[in-house]
C-alpha cells in the first residue's frame, strides 16, 4: 500500500480467498486432492511443496465461479 501513497494514487484493498479441503473432493466429477491442506501458503514457494496443477479447463472454472455466486446469493437472500 506504501507505493499508492507515493505515486499519488488512491490505495485499494482486495482479498484473495482459497478455499482448502482435507481429503478428496470431487467437484464436476474430477477428483480433487488438495495437497497444500494445513499449510501456510506463503511458505509454499521456499518449501518442499511446489504450485498445486490446475485440473480444470477455463469453461469448468466458470462453471464453478457461477455455482459459487448462486450460493452467495442464496446466503445473502437468507439473511435479509
Amino acid at each position: 500500500m506504501n507505493n499508492a501513497y507515493k505515486d499519488n494514487k488512491t490505495p485499494h484493498v482486495h482479498f484473495h480467498f482459497i478455499p482448502r479441503y482435507e481429503g478428496e473432493r470431487f467437484i464436476l466429477n474430477k477428483k480433487y486432492i488438495d495437497k497444500h491442506f494445513g499449510y501456510n501458503m506463503w511458505k509454499w514457494a521456499r518449501s518442499r511443496f511446489s504450485s498445486q496443477k490446475d485440473i480444470f479447463t477455463r469453461e469448468e472454472k466458470e462453471e464453478i465461479f457461477k455455482m459459487m455466486q448462486n450460493e452467495w446469493n442464496m446466503i445473502i437472500e437468507n439473511h435479509e
